[in-house]
């Protein structure tokens, strides 16, 4: 497959729930209007399995690793439930990404890794680590 299906696939279902592609690279060195309810996904790298064996001579397995970066607003009005909306979303979000139906005819596996919590004077970072074992196939 390709880095833009598994992008594409990550970013439909943020934007179903509610959050828009951030135009920054970082986010803890966004602009504040990219501070609440924006995500950056990014292939961060990957590797040849060394498992295959080496007579499977028309496909290679990447292991990449992906994080999700997404901005909550932080405020001494809204903090406590925007924490809370924040670990609902990663609850929601880990399940529909290790679901292996959710991949079908996509990638070969989508794995959950780990999630973090940062935070900022103005809003808290939810990370999300994957790894995804994507196919290539020789022509």
């Amino acid at each position: 497959m390709s880095f833009k299906t598994v992008k594409d696939l990550i970013a439909g279902n943020l934007k179903e729930n509610g959050f828009d592609e951030s135009n920054s690279t970082d986010l803890k060195n966004a602009s504040p209007n990219e501070y609440a309810n924006t995500f950056i996904i990014r292939a961060e790298s990957g590797e040849n399995n060394e498992d295959t064996s080496e007579t499977l001579s028309d496909r290679i397995y990447d292991i990449q690793k992906w994080s999700i970066q997404i901005a909550f607003a932080r405020s001494e009005h809204n903090e406590l439930s925007n924490l809370d909306r924040l670990h609902k979303n990663k609850d929601t979000l880990i399940a529909y990404l290790d679901k292996p139906a959710n991949w079908a005819n996509t990638v070969r596996l989508v794995k959950y890794i780990s999630w973090e919590v940062s935070e900022t004077p103005n809003y808290f970072i939810l990370e999300i680590r994957l790894k995804v074992i994507d196919q290539y196939i020789y022509s």
